[in-house]
């Protein structure tokens, strides 16, 4: 029926017999609009009633069946608001306005494909009207039609540059996309042209918090929930960042208020499992997830969420399944590729794309079932970042490494590929390779270093009559628990004073600043070695070059264990994953000891049980007497 409405709509349009809606000279519910403008939420019920309990008695009143679908909406009655609109159209089947607020009902109430035809129709009806292509850009965003919809959010701000609401959408289909920066942009002009757009407020605070501005997202996000403080989703908003800056207390008190307004909000549940992660009560977390997914099954924070608390707990038959939601999840750091995908099959040297994803530390987790998916027959080709280019290729010497930015979305590099028979997201090959506790091999490093940068470091840093012990103590993200992975250099190194240890730097990212510091406050000295943003392959010679490596839950952790050197790693109260819930051993890497912070605690014990390991650390060449 719709679409032979469209087809007539068409052949109106090309006929010129249709044009935009025009208004009414007088209109007949001027009256009834401003009482309700005006009106208690109360009394705003009661003047629907009114109205259609009017128009019920028999009224053929387009512009009434339409007020009150507009005053339904408004009260969030989507149902009753769906059916007054069908009897404006009833009436009137080319009503641009009811079929625009027709559009509008379907899109909460999740009729998708209806929605878009309604609303295709109000753009052809009225074209210029910036709110029609606003609203239909939604439904291409609930759809996940992410480039179609930004399209008409573009479409609507070409109509009126002034539309808050249509930057707003705009912004938010930037951060999805992974374009953060411009989604920042946008959300801030959104909120110059509505100081109140409570909901740009929101969605501003998960762009900063993306680009490690937690201030500045902590505040957007208080502002979010007092410019609305009936919308559930901003409260959950509000908890998410507030566990980002270790604000626990007041990040549940944010969960409690959003889930008592709507007990059936499935991200309230997600950010209860999040908080009772964080503070590691996995029992806790491990239900609120299980509660998210019985109100939405298949949610992939959800199902996300829970694949952190097996993995966690070495629950790897199952965790691994429920980790492949973090391809549904927005900006997810799985790309799609124009290839069958791998599934766990015997394999006749076929040749096999596996892609990066995730972060540096990933890759190399990750890089450890190569091995294992070339037994089962593959003829690997590997993507990586540049920086690990070098490193992996001596590494995996029959596999094809390939490197390419993090920030690449284009895919044009895969024709220089030789052709390609199945495809694998690298986060993946666990899933095949790694189900159970027996299947971690017990390997003395996968990854190679370059001798000869290796012996050459052993040069520069030269005798010493102790142990020579890099150190990294700064680690991942302020999305990915920075600040309880970051320790104080200076207390770590006055703790290592007594065993006489020299320490070389190994800090990914500016260190300067901490060196300059610790000598200043300690009088310690730590050797600059490497900071900044070095290739891997360095990085990797002048972490064998010394005696043992010390280091916070980091990209320098796996480089360390992938390579066999001894290392100690510092693990906060509540880890990561890919430390497990307990113990002092990795499955990923043999030659690691984890040393645990207390809950509640902070890293003295740990410090002390790092100089103890140091201690027991035997000599090397590099730590052998001066001539």
């Amino acid at each position: 029926m719709l679409k032979t409405l469209l087809k007539e709509l068409g052949r109106s349009l090309r006929a010129g017999t249709t044009a935009s809606p025009s208004t009414a000279a007088v209109d007949p519910h001027a009256q009834r609009k401003e009482a309700f403008q005006t009106a208690s939420p109360e009394q705003r019920q009661t003047l629907a009633a009114s109205l259609a309990a009017e128009l019920n008695a028999g009224a053929q009143d387009v512009a009434g069946w339409t007020l009150l679908g507009d005053w339904l909406l408004s009260l969030q009655q989507h149902a009753p608001a769906e059916a007054a609109y069908r009897q404006a159209l009833k009436i009137k089947p080319l009503h641009g306005r009811a079929q625009e607020g027709l559009g509008l009902a379907l899109l909460y109430t999740q009729q998708l494909e209806e929605a878009y035809l309604r609303l295709e129709t109000a753009s052809k009806l009225d074209p210029m009207n910036a709110e029609i292509w606003t609203h239909w850009g939604l439904v291409d965003l609930e759809l996940g039609n992410l480039n179609r919809a930004s399209e008409k959010f573009q479409r609507a701000i070409e109509r009126d540059k002034s539309n808050p609401h249509a930057w707003h959408n705009l912004g938010l289909v930037a951060y999805k996309l992974g374009q953060v920066a411009a989604s920042i942009d946008m959300l801030e002009r959104a909120i110059d042209l509505k100081p109140d757009h409570g909901l740009a407020f929101s969605n501003l605070a998960l762009a900063l918090r993306r680009t490690e501005r937690l201030d500045e997202a902590l505040a957007a996000a208080v502002r979010a929930t007092e410019l609305k403080p009936n919308n559930t989703r901003v409260w959950v908003v509000l908890a998410d960042v507030r566990i980002n800056a270790g604000d626990y207390v007041l990040a549940e008190q944010a969960i409690r208020q959003a889930i008592a307004m709507d007990p059936r909000h499935v991200g309230a549940h997600v950010a209860l499992g999040k908080l009772h992660a964080a503070r590691a009560e996995y029992e806790p977390a491990r239900q609120a997830y299980e509660e998210a997914l019985r109100l939405v099954p298949g949610h992939a924070d959800a199902e996300g969420g829970l694949a952190e608390v097996q993995l966690l707990l070495g629950e790897w038959s199952t965790a691994w399944d429920l980790h492949e939601a973090r391809r549904r999840v927005d900006a997810s750091p799985v790309r799609n590729v124009p290839f069958l995908e791998y599934q766990g099959e015997q394999l006749d040297q076929h040749r096999v794309l596996v892609h990066a994803e995730q972060g540096l530390g990933d890759i190399i987790l990750f890089a450890s079932c190569i091995p294992d998916l070339q037994a089962r027959g593959a003829n690997c080709v590997l993507e990586v970042r540049p920086r690990l280019k070098g490193l992996l290729a001596r590494s995996f010497p029959h596999t094809q490494v390939v490197a390419h930015g993090a920030n690449e979305d284009s895919l044009t590099w895969l024709s220089d590929l030789p052709p390609i028979d199945r495809h694998v997201p690298i986060g993946t090959l666990p899933r095949w390779f790694r189900r159970d506790a027996k299947a971690f091999p017990k390997h003395r490093g996968y990854l190679v270093p370059d001798t000869a940068l290796v012996e050459a470091w052993r040069e520069r840093l030269g005798p010493h009559g102790h142990p020579t012990i890099a150190v990294a103590w700064r680690g991942g993200l302020v999305m990915t628990a920075k600040q309880q992975r970051t320790i104080e250099l200076g207390k770590l190194a006055e703790a290592l004073a007594p065993t006489g240890a020299r320490l070389v730097c190994i800090q990914y990212g500016e260190a300067e600043a901490d060196l300059a510091q610790v000598k200043a406050t300690t009088g310690i000295d730590i050797l600059p070695g490497i900071s900044g943003f070095a290739d891997l392959d360095e990085l990797a010679a002048l972490t064998m070059a010394c005696d043992g490596v010390i280091t916070v839950c980091s990209t320098q952790a796996h480089l360390t264990g992938a390579l066999g050197q001894r290392g100690l790693v510092l693990v906060p109260a509540n880890p990561n994953w890919r430390y497990g819930a307990a113990g002092a051993r990795s499955p990923w890497y043999p030659s690691l000891q984890l040393v645990r912070q207390s809950p509640g605690e902070h890293w003295d014990a740990a410090f002390q049980a790092a100089a103890q390991w140091v201690r027991d650390l035997p000599r090397s060449t590099v730590a052998s007497e001066p001539s």
